[in-house]
């Protein structure tokens, strides 16, 4: 690797720093200015370098595009252990330019093997805006749905008004169906995810957009193993010990997509109304484990993941296990 830049993103530019040099260039589609920078800067060779930095949303997607479709290695930093490194530096101040500098100096921790060429799925982009729009629908109904109950304990409040919030409110609920269908036709109509939607849905309790969820996870992180797709999910037992004065109990991490989290929870109540293992599972850590029930739920939340991701991976639909009981109280 010729070199390396750090690069800190925002909405509007890139700020770069290279151990030597700063500069900032806009976020712009296809990153021309930043690809004219480079061949000035490195020559023929200027795609032989190393990016590191922080995946801020939809920021750096340009970024990601741009080191994907030129083949340049990069290293995306988890922002929990950027900002625990800035502090680590003792950084008191936080700036774009001073980020950049950060995450430069953390690339010189890392081996050159961290650094790879991104993979682009257009496909799990694809869902991925899906999900992120029917989130963003989702949370706005329920929001406006609270508000308009609130309405009812309140003076002042015109028929007018009411009858207009309500409407608006019955729009989001048409656009939040609208999205689910389209979403579930997009992953249909294609050949690569058609199967494996139709693997997710023959498991009782997943519906669609828990699948959704579940196979935009499982695109967006292939090479991923079972330990791994619980830690991405948030459900990885963490704990805090420290001598004898700090006994934390084991809870989960938390890490990850809260809406992916939401929708495992929502799938394993479903789940253990109707899914034969899961509620034979749940019954036993409960009854027999003397477990808490909401112990009992997070742990039939990861085993539910961890089946989904054993469909995923085989290319298999669901088998009911009502017949072996003692296969679903394997953890």
């Amino acid at each position: 690797m010729t070199y390396c830049i750090g690069i800190d993103v925002s909405k509007q530019s890139l700020e770069l720093w290279d151990g030597t040099h700063e500069e900032e260039v806009p976020n712009e589609r296809g990153l021309k200015t930043l690809k004219k920078l480079l061949k000035k800067r490195y020559g023929t060779n200027w795609n032989e370098g190393g990016f590191i930095y922080e995946p801020t949303g939809p920021y750096s997607n340009y970024l990601r595009a741009f080191a994907a479709e030129h083949e340049v290695r990069v290293v995306e930093v988890n922002p929990k252990k950027s900002a625990n490194f800035a502090k680590v530096l003792g950084n008191r101040s936080k700036t774009d330019a001073i980020d950049a500098k950060m995450l430069y100096t953390f690339h010189l921790l890392l081996k050159e093997s961290k650094f790879s060429i991104p993979e682009m799925d257009e496909i799990a982009e694809q869902l991925g805006a899906y999900l992120g729009s029917y989130e963003i629908i989702q949370k706005t109904r329920t929001m406006l749905s609270n508000h308009v109950h609130s309405l009812e304990y309140k003076s002042g409040v015109t028929r007018k008004l009411k009858e207009s919030l309500e409407k608006e409110l019955k729009h989001l609920g048409t656009i939040e169906e609208q999205l689910e269908k389209e979403m579930e036709a997009y992953a249909k109509d294609h050949q690569e995810t058609r199967e494996d939607l139709n693997n997710l849905l023959s498991m009782k309790g997943i519906g669609v957009v828990s699948a959704m969820n579940l196979l935009y996870l499982f695109r967006k992180y292939p090479g991923a193993n079972r330990n791994e797709i619980t830690a991405l999910a948030g459900l990885d037992p963490i704990q805090r010990q420290s001598g004898s004065s700090l006994q934390g109990g084991r809870k989960i991490s938390r890490a990850g997509d809260p809406m992916l989290r939401k929708v495992l929870y929502l799938a394993c109540m479903n789940s253990i109304q109707h899914n034969e293992c899961i509620r034979t599972f749940y019954k036993h850590l409960v009854s027999d484990n003397h477990k808490k029930p909401k112990v009992a739920l997070v742990a039939c939340m990861r085993k539910l993941l961890l089946i989904a991701h054993h469909l995923y991976v085989t290319k298999s639909k669901y088998r009911t296990l009502e017949h072996d009981a003692n296969l679903c109280l394997s953890s």
